[in-house]
């Protein structure tokens, strides 16, 4: 069983239809988006977020409920829905986000909200995005994270959101916190130039893996992806797709980290570090082609599993423009 906590949030998607455009609510959240896609890819989660009572949230629920998601940790609140206006830049289908956190759901699960204990089930916490730099969320989430055992794998993608960001040295430490527990940490390419500026996606990976992170992901858009642990360094190139926006496409592609992980050796910390180059490259292989399938759609649409053994019969089209 996989936890994920985070945010929730309905991301408002641009449409353009008769020379006018409108904007289409849709489900989204970092961390929602990966407990949709781990749900679609058949493995066990639970959500762990405050959910409106709003009509959105009823939607957020509806959908998380028929991607096989299991809302038990998640507490109901009277507090509108967290919104997030997507803007896409033109032909590249490059997304930048605006968001409205201010005493919403999404952002107000508190350290009261999260458990007293693991359950024995849980074997894997993940954890990121805006959560981490938001109150009263980020120390709900500083909480479970204190509730790891040796027997807890902690996956971690910061999604940086610098503008949600008031302050970079009240939020660095807390970062480093989770960086320091981390034994799958996946950055993108905007991450690592907020965090680690100047510094090359294979030397971050050096950097982390030397810190002790069993495995280390850097997503780096059309040029694909960068996995390093300490058997050694591999490079994948991006699935090529017809892209109708790069929403969710990271979520999608940690995610499908996870979901290979259990199905090849069980979600134990230890193994991310003893994966040899021809399991990396068939990890990141399988996360890249779950990433792509949700480039061709709009929004934030994981495939489901049965899509993906589709999908490996299929030859590509165009090239994915970003795996955000």
């Amino acid at each position: 069983m996989i936890i994920a906590a985070g945010e929730s949030l309905i991301d408002m998607l641009p449409v353009d239809q008769g020379g006018k455009r409108f904007f289409l609510p849709v489900p989204g959240g970092s961390p929602y988006n990966v407990s949709m896609a781990l749900g679609r890819l058949g493995v066990p989660v639970q959500f762990l977020c405050r959910l409106s009572e709003d009509p959105f949230g009823k939607l957020l629920a509806r959908t998380l409920e028929g991607s096989r998601m299991d809302l038990s940790l998640c507490p109901r609140t009277p507090a509108l829905t967290t919104l997030g206006f997507v803007l896409l830049d033109g032909l590249k289908c490059d997304p930048s986000y605006v968001f409205y956190t201010e005493n919403t759901a999404g952002c107000a699960l508190e350290p009261g909200d999260i458990p007293q204990r693991l359950a024995p089930e849980v074997h894997c916490l993940h954890f990121g995005s805006f959560s981490l730099a938001a109150e009263p969320i980020g120390s709900a989430l500083e909480k479970l994270l204190s509730l790891k055992t040796a027997q807890v794998m902690v996956s971690l993608d910061p999604n940086i959101r610098p503008f949600l960001v008031r302050s970079r040295e009240e939020f660095l430490p807390r970062l480093e916190h989770f960086l320091a527990a981390a034994d799958l940490l996946k950055l993108s390419e905007e991450d690592l130039a907020w965090m680690h500026p100047g510094l090359s996606a294979k030397d971050c990976c050096r950097k982390y893996v030397a810190a002790g992170v069993g495995l280390v992901v850097v997503t780096c858009g059309a040029k694909g992806a960068v996995g390093m642990n300490a058997c050694g360094t591999v490079e994948v190139p991006a699935e090529r797709v017809s892209v109708a926006d790069t929403v969710g496409a990271g979520d999608t592609f940690q995610a499908a980290l996870l979901a290979w992980i259990r199905r090849e050796h069980g979600l134990k910390a230890e193994v991310l570090r003893t994966l040899d180059v021809g399991e990396l490259k068939d990890l990141l292989s399988f996360a890249a082609k779950a990433a792509s399938i949700t480039c061709s759609r709009a929004g934030c649409t994981p495939p489901w599993q049965h899509e993906l053994n589709c999908a490996a019969a299929t030859q590509p089209q165009i090239d994915a423009d970003r795996h955000r």
